[in-house]
């Protein structure tokens, strides 16, 4: 089975088509800063394109860690986050 490097990018809270990285890449899992008043973050495939992850965070304070299971999700055109205010998120990926 064939490896590759893991790597993370941290996108600031307020983000609207943030690139993560701009290649094709997998999303493996990320880290979510979740604030009081909740929200939704996405990562899409490209900058403006096919949403290929959605999280909805309950109103409550916190960290979540997601982890995607297998290879992870492919996005071919790039891994482009959109976050809401006040929820920073940290995307790992390779």
């Amino acid at each position: 089975m064939m490896q590759t490097d893991v790597l993370a990018t941290a996108i600031a809270a307020g983000q609207t088509n943030s690139a993560v990285f701009a290649g094709p890449a997998r999303i493996k899992g990320m880290v979510v800063s979740v604030p009081a008043a909740g929200g939704t973050m996405t990562l899409q495939n490209g900058s403006g394109g096919t949403v290929k992850f959605s999280f909805v965070a309950p109103a409550v304070a916190g960290a979540v860690s997601v982890l995607i299971p297998g290879q992870g999700i492919l996005c071919s055109s790039g891994i482009y986050a959109t976050t809401p205010a006040n929820m920073p998120v940290t995307v790992f990926y390779g």
